[in-house]
């Protein structure tokens, strides 16, 4: 009579991992878009723990090896195809921001005072995230640490704000409140796109063409698929999800993340006509904040084990840059914004980083688990944190 085949406690220890992992994620996914969650976001303290997804990277923190050791970075990056999708659902999410007739009613002094922050911001975070790592790592070689430098200086780009900020802007009343919300959304974008670059392994050939081929393809598809009839809330998700899933198993074969390919979509999806795809733009719209919460607690445990001082100084650099050069730009290129008394107490809330900045740095993680991107994963988490804090220190401010 043969032998039983011993169990495989290690590789069942993974898979109990990889289930809590999930599981966790799904439910503060649910707690962030229950009533009570939308009651204590009224409230500036707990919007900026809720909002910016603070509260599910403590749970990460605790769950992970910084903490209790419940879960394993390893765990999350066995999760791969299912985080891959999480990132194409924000490159969407960022996509439907580009609306025909929102872009084009945003006023030229919003553009230049985006296009100037975005600019100085890339190049400033770009150089000190490669100035730290040179040091850190005594590595010489630009080209070598140029994906970790630019991914810093894409997480240095823009200020707070929800993804739907541009949707919430209106141009017949251009108050600088409503200024930078937009400013936020549009920064947002950019972001995006310079952080999916970074990602993006730019020496394959025809990547570009790939991308844009999928894309239609998607497009193509889900249009024909949901046609002018509106469909069931649960049909919507359903062919939305299959449709990501697409475009981010593409970006894995022509070795690109699927962020580009998945923002592309959205910003297609949300100039198509049809009863169906403006509820599918509403139903994304309302999952930001589940999304939010899940890539916060998938950050959390990746900061596990992460060591050495590089990435608190690395921090401390993109802070300093951030207090200095945000307000700088803004006072100069728009300023005529901060001519009203009661405007300049919304200059603080562009010192403030953008949630999408950990998102990214979290996508540099699973697509290369290596020290760096989990240090500069870290660096994002200090900044974002101490720049949410900071303009709460100021009483009545933004």
């Amino acid at each position: 009579m043969a032998e039983p085949t011993p169990v495989d406690l290690d590789a069942v220890g993974r898979a109990i991992a990889v289930m809590v992992v999930a599981t966790a994620a799904l439910l503060l996914a649910f707690l962030s878009i229950t009533r009570p969650a939308a009651r204590l976001a009224r409230r500036p303290l707990a919007s900026a723990l809720l909002g910016g997804g603070w509260l599910a990277l403590l749970a990460g923190l605790l769950l992970g090896p910084g903490g209790f050791e419940l879960l394993r970075p390893g765990s999350v990056l066995e999760l791969r195809p299912l985080t891959q999708l999480g990132l194409a659902w924000i490159g969407f999410l960022v996509g439907l921001q580009l609306k025909r007739s929102l872009v084009t009613a945003v006023p030229p002094l919003l553009w230049r005072w985006v296009l100037v922050d975005a600019a100085a911001s890339l190049l400033v975070g770009t150089l000190l995230g490669g100035a730290v790592l040179m040091w850190a790592s005594e590595v010489r070689d630009w080209s070598a640490i140029l994906p970790s430098a630019a991914m810093a200086g894409a997480a240095t780009i823009g200020w707070s704000g929800e993804l739907r900020s541009l949707r919430g802007f209106d141009a017949s009343s251009p108050h600088v409140a409503a200024m930078v919300r937009a400013g936020a959304g549009l920064c947002t974008v950019v972001a995006l796109v310079m952080g999916g670059l970074a990602t993006t392994d730019l020496t394959e050939s025809n990547w570009i063409v790939a991308t844009i081929a999928v894309v239609i393809a998607a497009a193509v598809s889900l249009r024909a698929v949901m046609g002018r009839r509106v469909m069931a809330d649960g049909g919507i998700i359903l062919a939305l999800l299959a449709t990501l899933s697409l475009v981010a198993g593409a970006a894995a074969a022509i070795v690109t993340g699927p962020l580009l390919g998945a923002f592309l979509l959205g910003a297609a999806v949300t100039n198509m006509p049809g009863g169906s795809m403006r509820r599918m733009e509403r139903l994304v719209m309302e999952s930001e904040p589940a999304v939010a919460a899940i890539f916060f607690l998938l950050a959390g445990v990746l900061l596990g084990g992460v060591e050495g001082p590089w990435p608190w100084v690395l921090a401390v650099a993109l802070m300093g840059g951030r207090l200095v050069l945000k307000p700088w730009v803004a006072s100069r290129v728009p300023a005529a914004l901060w001519r009203d008394t009661t405007a300049s107490r919304m200059q603080v809330a562009v010192i403030r980083q953008a949630p999408i900045a950990v998102a990214l740095a979290v996508a540099a993680v699973i697509g290369r688990y290596a020290e760096t991107e989990r240090g500069v994963l870290l660096a994002v988490v200090i900044t974002g944190m101490a720049s949410t804090v900071m303009p709460l220190l100021w009483r009545g401010r933004a």
